[in-house]
């Protein structure tokens, strides 16, 4: 009689087995995470170009303007105009992460496009919040806020990527308009100061030097809107004055958060968008560096001197 030996699986084949395994694992991971990345970094592009979308129809229907980044209608309404944005009595300061008090019709870019459009009604967003007997989101847009009730909103005026650092770290990252758009009236900006106009200000896209060059939106960590003063961009710098590289997700007092592999994504006014390396300067306020490709102006990206009417080299 003849027996045969079955053969058993070694301990070094068994190892090798399972880290071949772990191998095609890990690079499978990585292939999906990057899939993912792409995708909602394909789904902010999307939003970005509906914003636009949304700020032309606005800018058609109001003499050719672009839209402010901030607005005050507390006069108008005093005067008995008809305001539809943030007219609710309960619209006031409800985002504890900005600064800025937010009075009955005071607000930004995205409650004006929220309120034109009827997105409360698009979003489903018509219930009352539990235990307050008014309807919210219906004048204004949603907040930080709404993620306390609709843990997984998709605010459409809020990138698929979270912010990176600060107090609304882990929440979708804000975009922030160019304050140069900020149409509020010397009065609006300081009612107990010595300016007397109650003039709104606004641009017309005829104004604007180079729609292309213009940026409107930034990703960020702070809140709807940016300055279009040195500061906070000077925080923002991609290296020091040595050539010292700033770790672009490092807790900082910028505002513009690189939370595409280390880019932001901007929309310009013509509607394009993309994405930007950091920064080594943003560029001085008077007129181009002219020097540069790492400074935000050397990439060809303004944040002010917009106006055609002043001199731009």
């Amino acid at each position: 009689m003849s027996h045969q030996r079955k053969r058993a699986f070694t301990l070094i084949e068994i190892l090798v087995v399972v880290t071949i395994i772990a191998m095609l694992s890990a690079i499978l991971l990585v292939a999906v995470n990057s899939g993912r990345g792409a995708a909602n970094t394909a789904k902010t592009v999307v939003k970005l170009k509906q914003i636009n979308e949304w700020m032309n129809l606005w800018s058609g229907e109001n003499d050719n303007k672009v839209l402010p980044s901030q607005f005050d209608y507390t006069l108008e309404a005093a005067s008995g105009a008809p305001i539809s944005v943030r007219r609710g009595e309960h619209a006031e300061d409800d985002n504890p992460y900005d600064d800025v008090v937010r009075g009955q019709y005071q607000g930004t870019w995205s409650d004006i496009l929220w309120t034109d459009n009827g997105l409360h009604r698009t979003f489903g967003l018509l219930d009352k919040k539990e235990g307050e007997p008014y309807l919210i989101w219906e004048s204004n847009s949603p907040e930080n806020d709404i993620y306390d009730v609709y843990e997984s909103f998709d605010n459409p005026f809020r990138s698929t990527f979270d912010n990176t650092r600060g107090p609304a770290m882990g929440l979708p990252g804000y975009f922030a308009a160019n304050d140069f758009f900020d149409a509020r009236s010397a009065v609006d900006r300081d009612p107990f100061g010595e300016e007397t106009s109650t003039v709104d200000r606004y641009y017309t896209y005829a104004q604007i030097h180079s729609p292309a060059r213009s940026l409107y939106l930034v990703d960020s960590v702070a809140g709807e809107t940016i300055s279009q003063e040195p500061e906070p961009w000077l925080y923002d710098f991609g290296a020091t004055a040595e050539g010292e590289i700033i770790d672009p997700n490092a807790d900082t007092d910028g505002e513009v958060d690189y939370r595409y592999k280390g880019e932001c994504m901007v929309l310009l006014l013509d509607g394009s968008s993309k994405t930007m390396v950091p920064w080594t300067e943003r560029g001085p306020l008077v007129s181009d560096p002219g020097g540069s490709d790492l400074s935000l102006y050397g990439q060809g990206i303004r944040v002010n001197q917009l106006d055609k009417r002043k001199t731009l080299p």
